[in-house]
């Protein structure tokens, strides 16, 4: 079967983290940073276009079109526009991190919604493993802006029903290598299927 998982650049948050806005796409004063003329490593010149609502529901109607089966990671404000754009079957699963850093808002939002889309041959509870729609775990900082943890990548993995030796994965975002990092070498991995990817 085909999987992906697709960890776009968050609605109302992608020119600010990863474009040219104030956060991660801006040039440090110290002049520091890995990438190229003082940038870092997860800024996207086109970021932007992950700010149009638009483009979120276009890529959940593509994953939806091309794939058996594929998960999609948001912010909270995100949650009601991915599942008004997902299809019949996919269901809402929910990431809370502990850890969460309290934003200018006086309730702190700490958690994020994950839509996945189970393949329907792996649906029943006789097919595999029995997954919880909760996981609980910490952000853990990894160089690019956004990254999941490992745990977070296995969990999605869990929740399709992942078999290595049967499944094709994509990588839909491929910049931070975290999904290739915590399927431990599970073969095969595909990075990034010709989706416009900004990390």
């Amino acid at each position: 079967m085909r999987l992906a998982i697709a960890d776009p650049p968050y609605l109302g948050r992608a020119n600010r983290w990863y474009g040219d806005g104030r956060g991660a796409g801006r040039v440090r004063s110290d002049g520091g940073g890995s990438g190229r003329n003082g940038r870092k490593p997860d800024h996207h010149p086109e970021a932007r276009v992950w700010d149009d609502p638009a483009s979120h529901a276009a890529l959940v109607e593509q994953l939806a079109a091309e794939y058996d089966g594929w998960a999609i990671a948001g912010h909270a404000t995100s949650t009601a526009l991915l599942l008004a754009a997902a299809p019949e079957g996919a269901q809402l699963a929910i990431w809370s991190r502990p850890n969460a850093l309290p934003g200018g808002a006086r309730v702190v939002n700490a958690w994020e919604p994950v839509v996945v889309y189970v393949p329907r041959p792996r649906r029943d509870r006789a097919t595999g493993l029995r997954v919880r729609d909760l996981l609980v775990a910490s952000v853990r900082p990894q160089g690019f802006l956004g990254s999941k943890p490992p745990e977070w990548t296995r969990w999605v993995l869990d929740m399709l029903g992942y078999d290595p030796a049967a499944d094709e994965l994509v990588d839909v975002f491929a910049g931070s290598g975290a999904v290739a990092s915590a399927a431990d070498g599970m073969l095969p991995l595909v990075a990034n299927s010709g989706m416009e990817a900004t990390r």
